[in-house]
């Protein structure tokens, strides 16, 4: 008798400084989720290890130097900001370190990407809620989500890498 081997997807949506809010996700399909909003690594790093997530999506450019890789020009149509912003190089440090703590394989997503290619994007980050019908407390959560379902499509092969050597997922357009 075989035993189903329990798959977990994490999607994080990571803050550039832990004082903020990154939203995490955890779900085996998309109608079975658990959303948070955590605050610092520590967090994050236990929640992740401990659901021992297998596929881990991060909403944060994961590179080894800082500059701009052909996935941002590429994304920037989506309104991808480049890593070399001040704002976004703290973003870069932190994922960097991040990663290193974190159990399972990792990826690059960008939820804002993936919700304009999927149809549901919104400004309003609570009508992007009624549009995907989940329940969350947060533009964080939301965007978590968003990066453990593109994870979830990239498991079925339904997505595509962006990029050169660091690679961004993202859905494939139908």
């Amino acid at each position: 008798m075989m035993r189903e081997i329990n798959f977990v997807i994490a999607g994080i949506d990571l803050a550039a400084k832990p004082k903020n809010p990154s939203g995490v996700c955890f779900f085996e399909s998309a109608s079975e989720y658990e959303l948070f909003t955590l605050y610092t690594d520590e967090e994050i790093v236990e929640a992740v290890n401990e659901r021992k997530a297998n596929l881990i999506a991060i909403d944060a450019p994961l590179m080894e130097e800082t500059r701009v890789r052909k996935a941002d020009t590429i994304l920037k149509k989506y309104g991808a900001m480049p890593p070399t912003m001040p704002g976004m190089r703290l973003l870069v440090e932190r994922a960097r370190e991040l990663v290193k703590r974190l159990n399972g394989t990792v990826i690059e997503v960008f939820p804002t990407a993936s919700a304009k290619i999927l149809g549901v994007y919104d400004k309003d980050y609570r009508k992007m809620i009624e549009k995907i019908g989940i329940k969350a407390k947060n533009k964080h959560e939301v965007d978590a989500y968003i990066a453990a379902y593109t994870a979830y499509l990239y498991k079925k092969g339904l997505c595509e890498e962006v990029g050169e050597k660091e690679k961004v997922i993202i859905p494939k357009k139908i």
